[in-house]
């Protein structure tokens, strides 16, 4: 009898050999015939699986996303309004060797945009579901006292997402800002948006 091929597990094995590839390699390495090779299968299966470079690198871009996403929701459960908040938020940032490398990941991606355009629309549609996640925890936060009544919630959103966007990026590439300080600083703006 022949063996069944789980699909999603298959697509999800090349995407991390595309992680692999790319982090040790950098971009210009992902190819169809390297990434196949790092995944132990050969080139024409590869292409059983993904048709083209364009279509392999979407789906490594929306695995990080949806990675990322899955953590987060794995903590909707803490009963500690701030402390959920917190845990929340500190999936998309570089705070451990699986974030960081996504983070280093998807940037490249982000990167690749000008030649595969259809990593900019996913992108683009992760940063607005960001944005969106965002403004719910923002509205959470009000309803349990954690930020002023005062505050819009849409605007707090934006102003949080653009101190998550940018501690990450100081955590991965600057030498001033550790993980650690990155999630302080989030940890103290969260906390000052009661007052």
């Amino acid at each position: 009898m022949p063996k069944v091929i789980d699909l999603d597990q298959r697509q999800q094995d090349i995407a991390e050999a595309v992680w692999r590839v790319l982090l040790r390699d950098g971009i210009t390495a992902v190819s169809v015939r390297d990434v196949a090779a790092e995944a132990g299968l050969s080139p024409g299966s590869l292409r059983h699986t993904f048709a083209s470079k364009a279509e392999l690198l979407a789906y490594s871009m929306k695995l990080v996303h949806r990675r990322a996403e899955e953590r987060a929701y794995s903590h909707v459960d803490i009963e500690d309004p701030r402390a959920r908040v917190i845990a929340i938020i500190s999936e998309v940032l570089p705070l451990d060797e699986t974030r960081r490398s996504e983070f280093e990941v998807n940037l490249a991606l982000v990167a690749e945009a000008p030649a595969h355009p259809e990593l900019g629309e996913i992108a683009r549609n992760a940063q607005r579901a960001l944005r969106e996640g965002l403004t719910i925890l923002v509205t959470d936060m009000k309803r349990h006292g954690l930020c002023a009544e005062h505050r819009n919630a849409s605007d707090e959103a934006r102003h949080l997402h653009a101190l998550l966007t940018g501690s990450a990026m100081h955590a991965l590439v600057g030498d001033q800002d550790s993980p650690a300080c990155a999630l302080k600083m989030v940890t103290d703006h969260i906390d000052s948006l009661a007052g």
